[in-house]
């Protein structure tokens, strides 16, 4: 089995050093590694450089389009995805963002898991405050099979990307599967990069564009209430979603999306305290 991992960098400086040295520690060592460099300002690709004497990473560059709002993380991965694709038969793709820090064993742990029937696997946050559930794999650190990557070729990359993939790839017979054996850790908020405010607000206009059912959207909006910054960023999230249009999504993946937020709900609501578990706990 052969790996690609491509990492979207833009302006990330401060990050790519305690990256290359999470890589460098892992197990598993049959991988390439693309660093895309989304039109940085602050000198990331340089670092990487200085970094990384052995060269373990190989630098791309694109010009940004939007920061990293609108998907220009999903759409720099991309890029580098299709560049390095011609170089080997990968048997495996991974999105890997500039400020995850794995656990020595996690890329070998959901290789391991990512066969079969199964197209999509990831582990889980041991940071403090950002516990996910455990039936979705984060974004920052999400594996494919290449039939699994596929199945999202003709998704826009917009955001909310993440979450719907899981749909197509569903709709290709693929599940999604997490190790919560396999660790990581952030070096900082989900969606933080351009301040957390900003980041709820994004988070809310996702939403709407992946289809979020409002009534469960509402229950998601509400967990944030216990996150920093507290009821402004819930407010931030429900006026993202209240604003935001359609999105560039299909109707039959947001459908999709749909019918596993009720199903998930209706499980929460027969045994709340199992779901929790289910969830949650790690």
């Amino acid at each position: 089995m052969t790996l690609l991992i491509v990492t979207p960098m833009h302006n990330e400086a401060d990050n790519i050093s305690d990256l290359v040295a999470t890589l460098r520690a892992q197990r598993f060592q049959d991988f390439d590694w693309v660093a895309v460099d989304d039109g940085s300002t602050d000198g990331t690709a340089e670092r990487l450089t200085e970094v990384d004497p052995e060269d373990l990473a190989m630098v791309v560059s694109k010009s940004n389009d939007g920061g990293l709002i609108g998907g220009s993380a999903f759409s720099a991965w991309r890029f580098g995805v299709e560049k390095a694709l011609p170089r080997r038969p990968y048997s495996h793709v991974m999105k890997l963002d500039a400020d995850v820090r794995l656990a020595p064993d996690y890329l070998e742990r959901v290789m391991e898991l990512a066969r079969g029937g199964v197209g999509i696997t990831g582990g889980v946050s041991v940071s403090k405050g950002m516990k996910e559930q455990k039936f979705h794999v984060m974004g920052a650190v999400k594996m494919y099979t290449m039939e699994a990557y596929r199945a999202t070729e003709s998704m826009p990359t917009s955001i909310g990307f993440d979450i719907l993939d899981e749909v197509a790839a569903s709709l290709r017979g693929l599940e999604t599967r997490v190790d919560t054996g396999a660790h990581f850790e952030l070096a900082r908020y989900t969606g933080a990069s351009e301040g957390l405010l900003h980041g709820r607000y994004r988070n809310g206009r996702g939403c709407r564009w992946t289809g979020y059912w409002f009534p469960y959207f509402l229950i998601h909006c509400g967990r944030f209430l216990v996150r920093r910054p507290y009821v402004i960023g819930s407010l931030a999230m429900l006026w993202g979603y209240l604003s935001a249009g359609r999105g560039p999504y299909s109707k039959a993946l947001k459908k999709g999306h749909v019918r596993i937020q009720r199903a998930k709900l209706a499980r929460a609501v027969r045994n709340p305290l199992k779901f929790w578990r289910e969830a949650y706990q790690v």
